[in-house]
């Protein structure tokens, strides 16, 4: 799909009225947020080469010149953006209360800028796309890769401005941080730095686990707590996951096999057994409370990972934050703030 300046603004005067109206009397994902016209932000657009195109699940995307309207739908897309240079006039929340959707480690490729923050503060854990608002912004880009959007969501969009989605090589939320900063290097003109921005990042993994050799083909497990009776252990390509793989750790072909395509999968209290692995990592910066709960369940204490002190609760919101968002931006703090608590909790057996 290739897209002029021109050709962009007729069909967006010819057809979203008429997409409007079929959006507000069909369209489940409204979020209930308005527009607000011109937002503050701005977009700080880096040098790109054009045209520029990039191939996603639903197709083929080109630009014929830099966009400078850009909107990111996914949960953690602000980031990959950011980290080329350009600042996004609209963004999606995730979660975390920090100013405009940005979280401290993308603060300084944020700069001045303003970006109209959609769905802000009504995170459910479902996509929500507001097409009246996208529309009135006026987008001449719209990148949704952390999403589950759909081919009918796609289309809708795509009405409104080009529209990259998710890889087609990998399940919806488990496109690797890699291929989500290539994707974007892609469409805005900048492969050749996306691979340097790739290549710093894989740097630093390997500088760490050369340096922590005992990581090394341990089997562990990274596990979340979200409803009562259950934990919830992260898939082989989950993002908080790959962050452990990446270090020498290995998930286990079992809870591999239990999540499959999924971000995750439910183990329940009865079966807590599962969890007994090498090192168990628990990922609750979100509610640091959890542990309390945790540490309560009826077969916990008899985990022999639990008896070795092999347990690490990431319990700073920060640091959580960085793991699970797993992006270009966030993982060089992730690796500088969990590598030495991975070792030490390591080394207590």
């Amino acid at each position: 799909m290739s897209f002029t300046a021109a050709g962009r603004r007729l069909a967006l005067a010819l057809t979203v009225p008429l997409l409007l109206l079929a959006a507000c009397g069909g369209d489940d994902g409204d979020d209930g947020s308005t527009a607000t016209g011109e937002p503050d932000a701005t977009s700080d657009t880096a040098t790109g080469e054009f045209p520029a195109s990039v191939e996603h699940r639903y197709g083929s995307t080109e630009l014929s010149e830099a966009p400078e309207r850009v909107i990111t739908l996914g949960f953690s897309d602000q980031d990959a953006v950011l980290a080329f240079g350009v600042a996004p006039i609209a963004v999606t929340d995730w979660y975390g209360d920090y100013d405009h959707a940005t979280w401290p480690w993308a603060e300084d490729e944020l700069g001045d800028a303003e970006p109209l923050v959609m769905n802000e503060g009504a995170f459910t854990g479902m996509q929500a796309f507001d097409y009246e608002t996208i529309a009135d912004l006026e987008p001449d880009l719209i990148i949704g890769l952390y999403t589950g959007m759909t081919q009918e969501e796609y289309d809708t969009l795509s009405v409104i401005a080009p529209t990259v989605a998710s890889s087609p090589d990998y399940p919806e939320y488990g496109m690797p941080w890699q291929e989500t900063a290539r994707m974007v290097g892609q469409i805005l003109g900048q492969a050749d730095r996306a691979e340097e921005l790739i290549a710093d990042v894989d740097a630093q993994f390997a500088e760490a686990a050369a340096a922590n050799p005992e990581f090394e083909g341990v089997e562990m497990v990274v596990a979340e707590l979200f409803e009562p009776g259950s934990s919830f252990v992260r898939s082989a390509t989950d993002p908080r996951t790959v962050f452990m793989t990446q270090l020498g750790f290995v998930l286990p072909a079992d809870l591999a096999e239990l999540a499959g395509d999924l971000d995750g999968a439910p183990v329940s209290d009865e079966l807590m057994t599962q969890l007994d692995r090498e090192l168990l990592v628990w990922n609750i910066g979100h509610e640091p409370d959890l542990r309390a709960q945790i540490e309560e369940k009826p077969l916990y204490d008899q985990l022999q990972v639990v008896q070795d002190g092999r347990v690490l609760y990431i319990e700073d919101p920060l640091v959580a934050g960085a793991l699970t968002w797993s992006t270009v931006l966030s993982l060089p703090y992730a690796l500088e703030h969990l590598v030495p608590q991975l070792a030490e909790t390591m080394g207590a057996a």
